[in-house]
């Protein structure tokens, strides 16, 4: 039977060890902890002030001026998003039947802005069809017509087509090329009138009766323009006929030139010719030279 260990008046050792460092160090004990308490008191307490201090000295003048700066981001912002380009507008692309199974498509384009000009290319599809990629170009609060002319189809297309334009690039005006004003700028260099418009439907060519469309392009203003090209569009009151185009080569200033166009669809009684013209009044390079006048 093992022993028993050793206790004095119900205490162990280990008890009475424990009782003896209490007696001997209880005072120390007792400010340890104190001073413990305080300590705690002392980071709570600075935790707080140091959370006041920060909030309405330091920091709150810091998120001040990012607010500010927001703000002011912001405004900037707009006056961006007010300077952008906005986009080019479209109308519904109108398709004519044409002979021998080709299709002529037209569309009109605007631009709403009056310090931006535009290049860009497009192509219609008509019933999957894509017709080839070409060049065109829209000038400031400007109007003009795009067009596809005897586009002939793999397969019979339809009556519908959509404009696919790519590759838009935007030019802002230069103040330095147009002055003050671009509307003041192209009344300057473009006085092309069109005069005696005339539409034939009685024309007899071999065997063959054609309709013709007859004008006078004067030219009353100094600039020349190596080519000039005009959408000439019929009507029958509001209603779309058909479209063509044609390019004048070398116009010279003062020049008055006779235009026939023939169409070889059978029309109706057209009550309406519109002559547009298209012509880059911002690519200096549309200028005819003084040395060809």
């Amino acid at each position: 039977m093992s022993p028993q260990p050793a206790t004095m008046g119900g205490f162990s050792p280990g008890e009475l060890k424990f009782a003896s460092f209490w007696v001997r160090n209880r005072f120390l004990l007792a400010r340890l902890g104190r001073g413990a308490l305080i300590g705690l008191n002392v980071l709570l307490w600075g935790y707080v002030f140091w959370g006041i201090l920060d909030t309405y000295a330091i920091s709150y003048p810091r998120e001040s001026r990012l607010t500010q700066e927001i703000a002011t981001n912001q405004i900037m912002l707009q006056s961006l998003e007010a300077d952008r380009p906005q986009n080019i507008a479209t109308a519904n692309v109108q398709v004519f039947q044409a002979t021998d199974n080709r299709y002529d498509m037209a569309v009109d384009i605007s631009n709403p802005n009056a310090n931006w000009w535009a290049e860009f290319n497009y192509r219609f599809n008509l019933s999957g069809a894509q017709t080839p990629l070409k060049s065109g170009f829209i000038l400031p609060s400007g109007q003009s017509v795009l067009t596809e002319l005897g586009y002939s189809p793999e397969t019979r297309g339809g009556a519908t087509a959509q404009l696919v334009v790519e590759n838009i690039f935007w030019h802002r005006v230069d103040p330095a090329q147009v002055g003050a004003s671009y509307a003041e700028y192209a009344a300057k260099v473009f006085k092309v009138s069109f005069e005696n418009i005339q539409f034939t439907s009685d024309l007899i060519i071999g065997t063959q009766r054609i309709n013709r469309t007859s004008f006078d392009v004067v030219n009353r203003g100094s600039y020349g323009y190596w080519t000039l090209g005009l959408a000439v569009r019929l009507y029958r009151g509001s209603s779309v006929l058909a479209v063509n185009e044609i390019t004048l080569q070398r116009v010279a200033p003062g020049e008055t030139r006779h235009v026939d166009l023939d169409w070889f669809e059978s029309l109706p009684a057209v009550t309406k010719t519109e002559i547009i013209p298209i012509v880059n009044l911002l690519d200096r390079k549309s200028f005819l030279s003084t040395e060809y006048f």
